[in-house]
């Protein structure tokens, strides 16, 4: 009788010890995969699984080459690798959930096809579904990008042949204006009158943290983050340096200044424990970047404005230290290090005072003295 008649759960792929090899067993008889925990042993057992749950007949062996390898299955493989790759304490970042939509439209034009097959105008036909589904430009060319990822990921593990990754670098990026995909318009920062007529409606902490972030000039996420811990105050000017930031696996350092006045607001909220974080929540920690943002939403709704989005603060204290100092202090403290580019910002690495506090003490004391007009304001991308 077969495995699938007593269970509705598929057979296991398990490690026959004397061997060393992968093993499942498929109506009562075992199907010896190979070397247990490689890629080629994972790919064998999903096809005889599929095959399994198809109702179709089990083949006795699977053929060794790999060369008939489907995009599914390509996918499947980069998939699980990449769920234990985009982790950040314990937690999958955004970019599985660009994986899954790039994986989700690869397999809906190509599932069954073998990888080796795989062409670069095959890569711009799954493009134009992106087109075609209304993402931006730059939406597209990321999943594209994800998709070319996926099999240089087959190539480097030998599930592919090497010239289908080769052949597809071929494929350009869309360029701005020269496409169907259309264009996403700049982060703006929020004018000065929607920041106040937003505060009253918030509770203390959430309106401390705009201030802050004003000031700061950092993302919301290294925001809600900030521990005492990660806060260098032993300048007059303190250093914040995020335990995790969005450029970090480029090898990158972040650091945060915070001034006098950045001081004075962050004082009530700082706690005894160095552990422990800045804001914190009742649900967790910390609060989230979502709570953040909804508490700003719902205040936008209460004070009858137009929502803005707590990543534009960032956008604002940048244009306000540019129109207060200048356009390299705005940049330094905006991308907090620069450090890889020269060799003489590398010996400041080591002493991001030097590098952060001048410019940033200035403009700490003076950057909420005048408001932002739109013919002065400066438009940052993410």
């Amino acid at each position: 009788m077969s495995n699938r008649a007593n269970s509705t759960r598929p057979p296991s792929y398990r490690l026959h010890k004397a061997s060393g090899q992968a093993v499942v067993t498929i109506d009562r008889k075992d199907r010896y995969l190979g070397v247990h925990g490689t890629p080629e042993s994972r790919l064998r057992y999903e096809r005889l699984i599929s095959a399994w749950m198809r109702g179709e007949p089990v083949p006795a062996r699977e053929p060794e080459s790999s060369n008939d390898i489907t995009v599914a299955e390509v996918c499947v493989q980069y998939l699980r690798w990449a769920e234990g790759y985009y982790v950040k304490d314990g937690k999958e970042t955004s970019e599985i959930h660009n994986v899954k939509r790039a994986i989700k439209a690869l397999r809906e034009s190509y599932a069954s096809l073998p990888a080796k097959e795989f062409s670069p105008l095959k890569l711009k036909t799954v493009r134009q579904r992106f087109i075609d589904g209304g993402l931006c430009r730059a939406g597209c060319n990321r999943f594209t990008g994800i998709v070319a990822r996926i099999f240089r990921y087959g190539v480097e593990n030998e599930l592919i042949p090497p010239d289908v990754a080769h052949g597809l670098e071929a494929v350009k990026t869309l360029a701005k204006r020269r496409c169907e995909a259309p264009e996403t318009d700049p982060v703006l920062p929020v004018d000065q009158d929607a920041i106040d007529a937003t505060l009253p409606h918030l509770s203390p902490q959430v309106k401390a943290m705009i201030q802050v972030q004003v000031l700061l000039a950092c993302r919301p996420g290294e925001l809600v983050a900030m521990r005492p811990r990660e806060i260098d105050r032993s300048g007059v000017v303190w250093v914040y340096t995020p335990r995790h930031h969005k450029t970090e696996h480029h090898g990158r350092g972040r650091f945060i200044p915070i001034g006098p006045r950045a001081r004075l607001l962050l004082a009530p909220w700082m706690p005894d424990d160095p552990d422990r974080f800045c804001f914190p929540s009742q649900r967790s920690d910390h609060i989230t970047v979502s709570g953040y943002r909804k508490a700003i939403y719902a205040a936008c709704g209460l004070a009858g404005i137009e929502p803005w989005s707590p990543n534009r603060l960032r956008h604002s204290g940048a244009t306000r230290i540019r129109q207060q100092a200048s356009l390299d202090a705005a940049q330094v403290i905006k991308r907090g290090s620069r450090c890889s580019r020269r060799s003489a910002a590398g010996d400041r690495c080591h002493n991001p005072h030097g590098l952060l506090a001048p410019a940033t003490f200035w403009a700490s004391e003076a950057i909420l003295r005048s408001p932002v007009t739109p013919r002065t304001s400066v438009c940052f991308h993410r």
